[in-house]
């Protein structure tokens, strides 16, 4: 029996998938799937081997093909109130409810649906299925999955991340860069604070700086952003602060950008009031801005396969800039709203399915239909 979009979203998203988990019980769920429609498997695993990239693909091995591209992990429900299971989906009033439903399970859904009808079809061009982990927490899996597909894949004509935008042509976004910052100082008794130097001192004016860089004209009238997630630091009141760190991210849309913020933070880092301390600072997320190579004939196609005008710059991140960065076109566009992402009771439109399979059974045919130039 034909499997169902809604079907395959109710058993993805009863894997619960939160970065901090492994996505192992779906990636191998998902490659049996796709191995009995006929797909070409290769697993990549972490180094702790406790999570995994699926690339897999159909039709000849051969250029001109496409990559559906889609991350497996979810955020956390921690502190979120549910009205029902968030990991059991639940249909009500032609929405479908469930962590992930949306962000981005429900692409991956109608992916996995279509697969079992492309198996029948006489492919002119190859479908690449890269289904990555950890994209919640950084990309970390999708820059493996990235650089194998440019390393051993003949190059594709596209790919397509499809993370919630209604199906709209996602063609840019900011990129992040995430660090945590370390200060250590030298404990005293609180007594006398002037025998110990204060690593969340140092590190509260280290905030306040991040907060003077984010208001200059040159990084606000550019679209960048800087944002604190947290601080955490001190032992006890009666004693004067050894360590303290700081997570904190900017969000750039150019290198340059990019490369002016480094540069102002590092100077201060390095700078004669902080030489009593010993500073470390480490990025820990490196996704790269995105903006599309796409070209006009690609993008008729897209509209083609029914991918919405007029395209769009994206307010969040994606593998999309990864894509190309490997030099391969690519655009962001999937069924759902990212405005209902992240939330409690996050849900996905019945008819948003449906109109993912419909763009999915367009892209068979042109697989089938159009011989790469």
């Amino acid at each position: 029996m034909t499997n169902t979009s809604t079907s395959i979203l109710r058993q993805l998203v009863s894997f619960d998938t939160t970065s901090r988990n492994s996505n192992l019980p779906l990636i191998e769920w998902a490659a049996d799937y796709l191995r009995a429609c006929g797909a070409r498997i290769e697993l990549l695993h972490n180094a702790d081997r406790n999570k995994g990239n699926l690339l897999a693909s159909m039709g000849p091995d051969r250029e001109g093909g496409v990559v559906l591209s889609g991350h497996t992990d979810v955020v956390p429900i921690d502190g979120q109130e549910w009205t029902s299971d968030p990991f059991a989906l639940q249909e009500r009033d032609g929405r479908l409810y469930g962590r992930g439903s949306s962000d981005m399970k429900g692409f991956i859904a109608c992916v996995l649906a279509a697969a079992e009808k492309w198996k029948n079809l006489a492919m002119r061009r190859p479908i690449h299925f890269a289904f990555s982990y950890d994209e919640e927490v950084g990309c970390f899996g999708a820059h493996s999955l990235v650089d194998r597909i440019a390393s051993s894949l003949p190059q594709p004509a596209f790919a397509i991340v499809g993370e919630p935008t209604d199906m709209r042509i996602g063609v840019a976004h900011n990129g992040v860069i995430g660090s945590h910052t370390k200060f250590r100082g030298a404990a005293a008794h609180a007594s006398d604070p002037s025998l110990g130097v204060n690593a969340i001192d140092a590190a509260a004016a280290f905030v306040r700086f991040l907060g003077d860089v984010a208001k200059l004209p040159q990084i606000a009238d550019n679209g960048c952003t800087l944002n604190v997630g947290r601080i955490a630091g001190g032992a006890a009141t009666n004693i004067v602060a050894e360590r303290c760190s700081v997570s904190w991210e900017y969000r750039a849309s150019t290198q340059q950008d990019v490369a002016a913020i480094g540069k102002m933070v590092a100077d201060y880092l390095a700078g004669k009031e902080l030489s009593a301390l010993e500073i470390a600072s480490e990025i820990e997320l490196d996704v790269p801005q995105f903006s599309s190579n796409l070209g006009e004939q690609t993008l008729q196609v897209l509209t083609g396969f029914g991918a919405k005008l007029p395209v769009i710059t994206l307010p969040f991140g994606s593998e999309a800039g990864i894509f190309e960065r490997r030099h391969i076109p690519t655009v962001v566009c999937g069924p759902g709203s990212i405005n209902q992402a992240h939330r409690p009771d996050e849900w996905i439109a019945c008819a948003a399915l449906d109109e993912a399979d419909k763009f999915m059974v367009k892209i068979g045919a042109w697989a089938s239909q159009v011989e790469p130039d």
